[in-house]
């Protein structure tokens, strides 16, 4: 009987291990002189297969091409700085320095109603036409500046009086992120401090600075308010929008940071994937101080050490797979 192949193979890869098993005990004439023994093998046929496993015990070896395909990305080992952070919920409002409500001056019939909800308008444009009830001669009222219209508490025909809202007006191209903060973190926070202003699950992400913060706390939630004007000239930020702020402050100097997308879990370790001779091995590593991207390696990785800094999960898949331990694929 000839000998059984198996061939183990990783993403296409062209690593193999030659496992052979004699079980025919009948008619090896054309084999006589030559045995496994004779080769420096055990009798059973096994030790060269477990040796070169016992080598790969616990290593990915991937391609150039393969290493590609699945986005695996590598970096160096070096220093970095991470940003101690303060993360804070809030909500998106609209910039009460660029409202405005639309009144008439005297009380007044509704003529004619030219604009209308979610509107935009320019300034000095006419959004209706009165008629004064004392004085029975017609009127506009306009825009105050270039906005949209957000309210609208008009009908034709009906009679409204001096000073009532008609239409409010609010230029969305700047709004207040208000961020709400505990008391235990109101010392950390100062004007001028970075924040970057994420919109969840709609994805928006803004970079600005504290512009300010309540002299006073909410006596309801017991919580102090800062606040970011967010630059809207694209419409992708709305009022009433929950968000969340990170408040930068401080920063930390590290002798190796790593992204935290290099980091896993791998049979109860914290490790990466570092680069060998041999290929692709996990590392258990210590941790240290982390931001929200990155974090510091206080041991295990060495300093010009190559190591897999996005998508190690798909070298864990295969390292789960038991692609070295003798499988048939």
């Amino acid at each position: 009987m000839r000998p059984t192949l198996f061939l183990a193979t990783l993403l296409g890869l062209s690593q193999a291990t030659l496992a052979y098993s004699d079980t025919d005990t009948h008619d090896h004439g054309d084999h006589s002189g030559h045995s496994h023994a004779d080769e420096g093998s055990p009798a059973d046929g096994h030790g060269d297969e477990d040796e070169h496993h016992d080598h790969e015990e616990g290593v990915v070896v991937l391609s150039p091409e393969v290493l590609e395909e699945f986005g695996i990305e590598l970096a160096q080992a070096g220093p970095g700085t991470l940003h101690e952070e303060v993360i804070l919920p809030g909500e998106i409002q609209f910039n009460r320095e660029h409202v405005a409500y639309v009144t008439p001056r005297y009380a007044s019939t509704v003529l004619e109603i030219k604009a209308r909800l979610a509107d935009p308008v320019k300034q000095g444009q006419v959004l209706a036409m009165l008629e004064s009830t004392d004085t029975l001669r017609p009127f506009e009222i306009t825009a105050p500046f270039d906005g949209v219209i957000t309210a609208y508490e008009i009908t034709q025909g009906e009679t409204v009086e001096a000073g009532a809202p008609l239409f409010t007006v609010a230029d969305l191209s700047t709004l207040w992120a208000d961020l709400r903060i505990y008391q235990r973190d109101l010392g950390k926070v100062t004007r001028g401090q970075p924040v970057l202003i994420t919109g969840g699950h709609e994805g928006g992400e803004f970079r600005g600075t504290v512009g300010y913060i309540a002299p006073v706390i909410d006596e309801h939630t017991r919580t102090g308010l800062v606040r970011v004007v967010v630059e809207n000239a694209e419409g992708l930020w709305k009022p009433g929008q929950f968000i969340k702020g990170s408040v930068t402050v401080g920063n930390h100097h590290a002798d190796i940071v790593i992204p935290r997308t290099a980091v896993l879990d791998y049979e109860g370790q914290t490790v990466v994937f570092v680069q060998t001779d041999d290929g692709f091995e996990p590392r258990p590593i210590v941790l240290g101080h982390g931001d929200a991207d990155s974090l510091a390696v206080e041991s295990g990785l060495e300093p010009g050490e190559t190591y897999v800094a996005q998508n190690p999960i798909s070298l864990k898949a295969e390292l789960g797979k038991g692609s070295f331990g003798g499988h048939q694929h």
